[in-house]
């Protein structure tokens, strides 16, 4: 089988790594080498024991100890994790994961792919560098996916997130390894401080057009201020000698219940797939996507190399079920109340003094616990002693 893949993401390069090791001829294709991209960066402990060579690979990684969250109204809650989680360069990950794919026979090309064309059972991919003829085309490609507006599989605005932030270089003086969250006053998101080997890496994100731009940045600023007055000083007046900041912004998928429902990431007749957050496989309530880019191309592998058309419902079943549940509680979780005070306050509250809820919210932060079964495991912990 020939399989043609454009993006060389953690969901594009694994597929292509794992496709070649089973013997397909694999053209794996974006516009440019492996870059910083806008996000956190963090990589959860349930990714790193399902995916062993993410901790392996020589990609710098900072080990997170210790992860703070603050609501609105300014209660605190400081988790430890239990396991491993690990906080990467996104350009050093990529740039692990690419060689990856080709040393397993994956043929890279880092071209802009200018046009897709299916002609009867294959597709033709073109670039300014000539064409090449495959016979199955899977979209890795982000966010912003051209292979899904191709076949056909647009997301509407009400499904995306917006992030913006700076990366901050420097040497800015900042507790090792603890990871801030900050979440927001009347909106459904959160600001965030990853450290990063080399740098801090600051952003806000929000559901899209649900405020403007302008207000994330005020808001994303207030948040660095309170801790780093001298960082939102340098990216308010950048000068010699000040901390550098690069400011970026991105869409991030954020699909709600309805289009879970409704969601179709491939077709066996037309001969295309996609995976990653080109399918949307973005969970709707943390924005978490690495843990799922790099399974779905598992199971995108393993159907292209038995049964294709298993795909959609290995998915699914996977987890499928378990970001439909994310984006069921997400409204609950930002703008719900218990007793009259907003949920995330209460559960921040609880979770202070309560041993089994603290646990709780610790392992679903490090993807270690799952949604379908949150609301079972919080009342058996809350039937327990404090």
């Amino acid at each position: 089988m020939r399989v043609g893949i454009v993006g060389a993401g953690p969901a594009g390069a694994h597929l292509a790594h794992e496709l070649s090791r089973a013997g397909a001829t694999v053209h794996l294709y974006d516009a440019r080498e492996a870059w910083e991209k806008p996000c956190g960066g963090g990589v959860t402990s349930k990714a790193l024991h399902d995916y062993p060579f993410l901790g392996e690979g020589t990609a710098p990684k900072s080990w997170v100890t210790s992860l703070r969250l603050r609501t609105p109204h300014d209660r605190e809650l400081t988790l430890a994790p239990r396991s491993s989680f690990a906080i990467y360069s996104r350009q050093e990950l990529g740039r692990q994961m690419r060689e990856r794919a080709v040393a397993a026979g994956a043929q890279l090309t880092c071209q802009r792919v200018e046009k897709t064309t299916r002609h009867g059972s294959q597709w033709e991919i073109e670039t300014a560098g000539g064409s090449v003829h495959v016979d199955f085309l899977v979209g890795a490609d982000g966010a912003n996916s051209v292979i899904r507006r191709r076949v056909g599989q647009a997301l509407p605005a009400g499904d995306f997130s917006y992030g913006l932030g700076w990366p901050v270089d420097g040497a800015v003086a900042h507790p090792p390894g603890r990871v801030e969250i900050g979440y927001l006053e009347g909106l459904s998101g959160y600001c965030w401080l990853f450290p990063r080997t080399d740098h801090l890496s600051f952003g806000i994100a929000t559901g899209y057009r649900e405020t403007s731009p302008a207000e994330m940045r005020a808001r994303l600023l207030a948040f660095i201020r309170r801790d780093y007055p001298a960082v939102a000083e340098a990216i308010l007046h950048p000068g010699p000698g000040a901390p550098h900041a690069r400011f970026y912004a991105a869409m991030i998928p954020s699909l709600g219940a309805e289009t879970w429902d409704r969601l179709r990431a491939s077709s066996v007749d037309q001969g295309w797939a996609l995976i990653g957050d080109a399918a949307g496989f973005v969970d709707p309530l943390t924005g978490e996507g690495i843990y799922y880019a790099i399974h779905s191309a598992t199971l995108l592998a393993q159907a292209l190399t038995g049964r294709p058309a298993d795909y959609e419902a290995m998915w699914r079943t996977s987890f499928g079920g378990e970001l439909r549940r994310a984006a069921t509680l997400s409204d609950r979780f930002y703008s719900g109340s218990a007793g009259g005070t907003p949920l995330l306050e209460r559960m921040v509250q609880v979770a202070r003094y309560h041993r089994g809820v603290r646990e709780t919210v610790r392992d679903l932060i490090a993807g270690e616990q799952g949604y379908l079964t949150l609301k079972e495991r919080l009342f058996r912990s809350l039937l327990r002693p404090w």
